[in-house]
C-alpha cells in the first residue's frame, strides 16, 4: 500500500460541498470613456465544471457524436452495395450467353472486378461491428483529449497567477529599495550609477510581468476556443486544493484498471480483430502458401508484438507516475518546513522592528520572503494536484501526459 498525498478531484468537489455543475453567470458593469455604463457577461469557471461544460458546448464533441452514428450507417450501405454488385453480376452472365468472342473476354474482365469487389464488402461487413467500436473510441478520446486540454490550461492559468503574484512582490521590493538610494543619492551618499543595476532589474521584472499577461491573454483565448464560448468573459477559478491522502489499495488492480481501459491498448486490440479476418479470408481465397496470406500474417504478428509493446510501456508509465507523485509529495513537504521557518523569520524580524532593531526596509524584505516562499508552497500543491489529476485519467485509459 502507498500513501500519496493528493487532491482527487471527485473527493475535492464533495469535501468543499460543492456539485459539479455548469457556467456561473455574472454581469460586470463597466464605465466607458463618455460617462455611460455597460454591462458583459463574465462566466465562472471551476475546475469541475470543465467535462460537462466539454459535452455541452465543444464543438469536436458535437462533431465525434455525429461520427458514431455515422459509423453505424456503414453496414447498410454495405449490403446495398454487394446487392447492386450481385445484381451487376447477373447482367454480366445474361451478357456472356449472347457475346462474340471478344466480348466475353472482357465480360470475364468485368466479373472478375465484380466478384472482388463482393468479396472486399462481404468483409467489409464482418469488420463493420469492430470497425463501429473503433469509431466509439477514437471519439470517446477524442472528447477526453479536448477536457484535458482544458484542464491544462486551467492549471497552467493558475501557475501564471502565482508567477505574476511573486513578480510583482519582487518589483515592490526593489522599489523600495529604489527610493531609498534615490534618498540617499540626493544627500550625496552614493553616486547615481550605484542605481543603474537595480533600475535594470525592476525593468526587467517589469517586462517578465508583461510576459506573463500576454500568456495568461493567450490561455483565457485559448479555453474560450475549446469551450466555444467567445461572447463571454471567462472568470478562471483557482485549483481546488485539499490536503488529504490519497491512498492505492491495490497498485496491481489499478494497473490493471488502466490497461483494460487503455484506448490505445483497446484500439490495437480491434486492429488485431481486423488482421484476424484479413487472415482468414486471405487463407481461404488464396491459400496458406501464398503471398497474401504470408503478408496478413506478418502484418498480425506485428500488431502483436506492437499490443505487447503498448502493455509494457503503460506498465513503466505507471511506475513513473507513482514515483513522481512520491516525490512531488516529498517537495511539497520540504517546501512547506521552508515556510515554516519563514514564518518563524518573520515573526522575530516583526519583534526586531518593534524593539527598534530592524528597519521597515529590511521588515519589507522578510514579509517578501515569505510571500514567495507561500506561493511556492502553492505551486507545489498545484503540481502535485495537477500530477494526481493525471493518475486518474491514467485510470481511465488516457496516456500519460
Amino acid at each position: 500500500m502507498k500513501k500519496i498525498v493528493g487532491a482527487s478531484l471527485l473527493s475535492t468537489m464533495l469535501l468543499l460541498g460543492q456539485p459539479i455543475m455548469a457556467f456561473a453567470d455574472i454581469d460586470t458593469t463597466t464605465t466607458t470613456t463618455d460617462g455611460t455604463t455597460a454591462t458583459t457577461d463574465s462566466k465562472t469557471i471551476n475546475f469541475g465544471d470543465i467535462g460537462s461544460i466539454i459535452a455541452e458546448q465543444n464543438i469536436e464533441a458535437h462533431i465525434n457524436v455525429n461520427k458514431r452514428l455515422q459509423s453505424k450507417l456503414s453496414s447498410t450501405d454495405l449490403k446495398k452495395t454487394i446487392r447492386e454488385l450481385e445484381d451487376d453480376l447477373e447482367d454480366v452472365n445474361d451478357q456472356r450467353d449472347s457475346a462474340d468472342f471478344a466480348e466475353i473476354i472482357q465480360l470475364g474482365a468485368e466479373k472478375r472486378v465484380l466478384l472482388a469487389n463482393i468479396k472486399l464488402a462481404e468483409r467489409n461487413i464482418i469488420d463493420q461491428p469492430t470497425l463501429e467500436a473503433m469509431a466509439d473510441l477514437q471519439a470517446s478520446m477524442s472528447d477526453d483529449s479536448q477536457t484535458r486540454f482544458a484542464e491544462s490550461i486551467f492549471v497552467a492559468y493558475n501557475q501564471l497567477n502565482l508567477n505574476s503574484a511573486d513578480i510583482s512582490l519582487s518589483i515592490k521590493t526593489l522599489e523600495d529599495q529604489l527610493t531609498t538610494l534615490q534618498l540617499q543619492e540626493s544627500l550625496g551618499m552614493i553616486t547615481y550609477n550605484a542605481m543603474n543595476d537595480l533600475k535594470t532589474k525592476i525593468v526587467d521584472l517589469q517586462t517578465n510581468l508583461e510576459s506573463i499577461e500576454f500568456q495568461r491573454e493567450s490561455l483565457e483565448s485559448q479555453l474560450k476556443n475549446v469551450l466555444n464560448d467567445q461572447e463571454n468573459t471567462l472568470v478562471i477559478g483557482s485549483i481546488p486544493i485539499v490536503d488529504q491522502e490519497l491512498i492505492i489499495e491495490d497498485e496491481d488492480a489499478d494497473l490493471k484498471m488502466a490497461q483494460e481501459n487503455s484506448y490505445a491498448i483497446k484500439l490495437q486490440e480491434q486492429q488485431i480483430v481486423i488482421l484476424q479476418s484479413a487472415l482468414a479470408s486471405a487463407q481461404k481465397d488464396h491459400g496458406g502458401s501464398s503471398k497474401e496470406y504470408k503478408s496478413t500474417n506478418y502484418e498480425l504478428e506485428n500488431a502483436t508484438l506492437e499490443l505487447a509493446q503498448l502493455k509494457d510501456t503503460l506498465r513503466l508509465n505507471y511506475n513513473s507516475m507513482l514515483d513522481d507523485i512520491t516525490k512531488k509529495q516529498s517537495d511539497l513537504r520540504l517546501a512547506e518546513q521552508t515556510l515554516a521557518d519563514k514564518k518563524v523569520a518573520l515573526t522575530e524580524a516583526q519583534i526586531r522592528m518593534s524593539l527598534g532593531m530592524l528597519s521597515k526596509l529590511d521588515m519589507d524584505s522578510a514579509f517578501t520572503n515569505y510571500q514567495v516562499q507561500e506561493d511556492a508552497v502553492k505551486t507545489k500543491q498545484i503540481e502535485l494536484f495537477n500530477a494526481k489529476n493525471s493518475y486518474e485519467w491514467f485510470l481511465k485509459g488516457m496516456p500519460q501526459a
